[in-house]
C-alpha cells in the first residue's frame, strides 16, 4: 500500500521530524532510564517511531482533504487553522496511547496525569505547528517552482506558436503554390489573377504586422480569414467550402493574433480534401464570448496527432499563458468544433 504525500520529500520530512520527537517523547515516558538502558532505547525508539508514523500518515491524509477543499492560495491560513484544529486532538490521543501501551508493559516510569505527560501533550502541539508550517512552506515553494517552470514552458510555447502561425504561410511550398497559381490565373483570368494578388498581399501584410500584439479586434482577424480562405478556395477548388458566420457585436471583441489560421491549419492538415467529398470549414460565433470553427471529419490515413506538437497545441498553450479560458474540442466521427473564448 503506497503511503499518502503531501510534498514531494514526505517521507524526508516524516523522518526528520519523528525520529528526534520519538527519542523526546520516550524521555518524557522513561526518564533518564531511556538512555542507560540500551534494548529499552532501541526497542520503545522503533515502537514509539513506528506509532508516530502511522499517526503521521493521518494527518497528511487530513491535510490532503483539507487541501481539495480549500486549494486556494487566500484559503491558506484558513486550511492551517481548520487543519491544527483536528491536528491537536489526534495529536494528544496518540501520545496518551503510547503512554497507555508502556504502562500496560510496566515499562514506563511516567504516568498519565503526571508533569511529563503533560509536557508530552505541549510538546506535541509544538510538533502540529512545527510540521503544519513546514508542510505548507515546502507546498508553496513547490507550486512556486512548477509554476514557474510552467510558465517558461508556456513562453516558449506561446513564441513558438507566433513563428509556426508566420511560417505556415511563408514557408516556400506556400509561397510557391501561391505564385502558381498567380501564374495560371494571368493566363486563363486576369480579372481574377488580380483580386488574388490583391488578397495574397493582405494575408502577407496581416502576417507580417499582425503578430506583434498579444490580441487583435476579431474583425481585423476575421478580415485576414476571407482574405486567406480565398487563396485556399482558388488552389483547392470545389474540394472545400468556406463559411463565416459572426455577429457584429463578437466582432467587436479581441482574440490572440493568428488563433483562427492555426486552428484552420490543423484542420487542413489531419483531414483528406477531396472533390468527392468536400472539406466544410465553419467559422461561427457562439454569442459574445466564443468563437466556434466547426469542420468536416475525413482523417488521413497516415495523419498521427501524437507526432509532434501540432497548429491546435500552440494554440491551447497560447491561450493558457494568456490566462485565458481554456479551448474547448468536441470530436465525433463525422465532424469537429473547436470553441475558443473571445476577450
Amino acid at each position: 500500500m503506497k503511503m499518502p504525500k503531501y510534498i514531494a520529500n514526505e517521507y524526508q520530512l516524516m523522518l526528520g521530524i519523528l525520529a528526534p520527537y520519538s527519542v523526546l517523547l520516550n524521555f518524557f515516558i522513561f526518564s533518564n532510564t531511556y538512555f542507560t538502558h540500551l534494548p529499552l532505547f532501541f526497542g520503545a525508539t522503533c515502537l514509539t517511531l513506528s506509532i508516530k508514523v502511522v499517526a503521521w500518515q493521518l494527518h497528511t491524509l487530513v491535510a490532503m482533504v483539507l487541501s481539495k477543499h480549500f486549494p486556494k492560495d487566500g484559503e491558506t491560513m484558513k486550511r492551517i487553522f481548520i487543519s491544527l484544529l483536528c491536528f491537536f486532538p489526534l495529536t494528544a490521543l496518540v501520545n496518551t496511547f503510547i503512554f497507555w501501551v508502556y504502562g500496560q508493559l510496566d515499562l514506563a516510569v511516567s504516568e498519565i496525569g503526571s508533569a511529563n505527560y503533560i509536557w508530552a501533550l505541549v510538546s506535541g502541539l509544538g510538533l502540529n505547528l512545527l510540521s503544519t508550517f513546514l508542510h505548507e512552506g515546502v507546498s508553496n515553494f513547490e507550486k512556486w517552482k512548477a509554476t514557474l517552470t510552467e510558465t517558461q514552458q508556456l513562453k516558449t510555447a506561446y513564441a513558438k506558436s507566433r513563428l509556426d502561425g508566420l511560417k505556415t504561410q511563408v514557408n516556400p511550398h506556400f509561397l510557391f503554390n501561391s505564385i502558381n497559381t498567380l501564374s495560371s490565373l494571368i493566363t486563363e483570368d486576369p480579372e481574377k489573377a488580380e483580386t488574388f494578388l490583391d488578397e495574397m498581399c493582405k494575408v502577407y501584410r496581416y502576417l507580417l504586422k499582425g503578430d506583434k500584439e498579444a490580441f487583435v479586434p476579431l474583425r481585423t482577424e476575421i478580415q485576414f480569414i476571407r482574405s486567406w480562405f480565398y487563396i485556399l478556395k482558388v488552389r483547392y477548388g470545389s474540394a472545400i467550402r468556406f463559411d463565416i458566420q459572426v455577429t457584429s457585436d463578437a466582432m467587436e471583441k479581441r482574440i490572440p493574433p493568428l488563433t483562427v489560421q492555426l486552428l484552420v491549419e490543423h484542420i487542413l492538415g489531419r483531414n483528406k480534401i477531396s472533390k468527392h467529398k468536400p472539406l466544410h470549414i465553419s467559422v461561427i460565433s457562439a454569442g459574445t464570448e466564443s468563437l466556434q470553427i466547426h469542420n468536416t471529419v475525413a482523417l488521413k490515413i497516415d495523419y498521427q496527432q501524437v507526432q509532434g506538437e501540432t497548429s491546435l497545441d500552440n494554440v491551447i498553450n497560447k491561450f493558457r499563458l494568456l490566462d485565458l479560458e481554456p479551448v474547448n474540442i468536441i470530436n465525433s466521427a463525422e465532424f469537429q468544433i473547436i470553441e475558443i473564448p473571445l476577450s
